[in-house]
């Protein structure tokens, strides 16, 4: 058993990371919460997939269970309320505890619904994806998508508590643990040189021979800076937040181009990074010496496949066009994360149309 704590004064959690330790969650949770009552959120897929370790906690925790259908265009203002409607139908109360066992999509609607109900009930994050262990599960960014955009509703909600069992992973389909990857990925260009070096050193091992105990330090030194940038500005008020944005102004506008269908938002990143470490290069934010760098990096970023809707492909010009629902606008003005040295980058807002259109062209059109 490994723990990270998040450091946020009173609000301070810890990320307990496990492997295959299912039967010992109920005895941690009832000694965290020892006068509360429990609700888990799922969806059907894992409730199908673990449907013995859900009877076992149910059974152990007389908790009750509401589950969700499975996919991004299921985190709606609907399932949500949904949600909200379930725990007010059980009984719950101010002292209650709502666990999210499941990915991103899961912890988001789950998490939202924690932070709604009676102003604010506490929150147990168990992510099963790669995607959620490494990012979605810490931080408390909790919302569902509106038709404008994605997350465009939601609150800031610290979980209570994460606990991280990597033995989930061992059911997890290939898409999905290439979709997580892509997060993992990610903190190779905000994590400094030494992720920066680590990730570019450890890929095959982590990616390809899915080696554990490459990839359990893989999510340990993902966690431990999301967790100090988590620290450091909480709500994206100081600005340093918003590097864990690292490619996500891209992988949005793929996102809403297929109505957040057909493509997995790992996978829209992984397009992401793509296009902003050409852009960092084709701006100049990236020095000369260091650009054969992040093409050694960017050669190993897992490929993906853009399906075609309605018999075409996104273009760079409708993709740009997308941008501009994001929430990450300033001003009027988009955001972007570009890199610099190895390992970190910075934000801008005055990236010129045509840098970026010529950045989305090339990685379309190596698609």
């Amino acid at each position: 058993m490994m723990e990270i704590t998040v450091n946020l004064g009173d609000r301070s959690y810890p990320i307990i990371l496990v492997h295959d330790a299912s039967n010992a969650f109920p005895a941690v949770l009832k000694k965290r919460f020892p006068k509360s009552r429990f609700a888990i959120v799922t969806n059907t897929t894992l409730a199908i997939a673990y449907k013995e370790v859900l009877a076992a906690w149910e059974r152990d925790l007389s908790l009750v269970k509401f589950v969700l259908p499975d996919g991004e265009q299921y985190k709606s203002v609907e399932i949500w309320n949904s949600v909200v409607d379930f725990l007010i139908k059980y009984g719950l109360d101010r002292k209650s505890v709502v666990c999210a066992l499941g990915g991103g999509v899961v912890g988001d609607i789950a998490g939202f619904a924690a932070s709604t109900f009676l102003r604010g009930v506490s929150l147990v994050q168990i992510p099963t994806t790669l995607l959620a262990m490494v990012d979605s599960s810490v931080g408390g960014k909790t919302g569902v998508n509106h038709s404008f955009g994605k997350n465009l509703i939601g609150a800031f909600h610290q979980p209570s508590m994460v606990w991280l069992d990597t033995g989930f992973l061992s059911t997890l389909p290939e898409r999905e643990f290439t979709a997580g990857y892509a997060e993992l990925f990610k903190y190779a260009f905000i994590g400094g040189q030494e992720m920066f070096d680590f990730v570019l050193d450890q890929h095959e091992h982590m990616y390809q021979e899915k080696d554990m105990a490459a990839l359990v330090e893989g999510i340990r030194r993902s966690l431990e800076i999301k967790a100090r940038i988590v620290e450091a500005d909480e709500r994206e008020e100081r600005g340093t937040r918003a590097f864990l944005n690292f490619g996500h102004t891209f992988a949005h506008a793929i996102e809403r181009f297929y109505n957040f269908d057909k493509v997995l938002h790992g996978e829209a990143v992984l397009f992401g990074l793509r296009c902003a470490c050409d852009l960092g290069i084709r701006v100049g934010s990236v020095p000369a010496a260091f650009s054969s760098k992040y093409e050694e990096i960017i050669g190993k970023c897992p490929a993906i496949a853009l399906p075609e809707v309605s018999g075409s492909r996104p273009e760079a010009e409708t993709l740009y066009r997308a941008m501009f629902t994001d929430k990450k606008m300033v001003g009027g003005q988009l955001t972007f994360v570009i890199p610099t040295t190895p390992g970190s980058s910075i934000l801008s807002l005055d990236v010129p149309k045509h840098a970026v259109l010529e950045s989305l062209g090339t990685i379309l059109k190596g698609l």
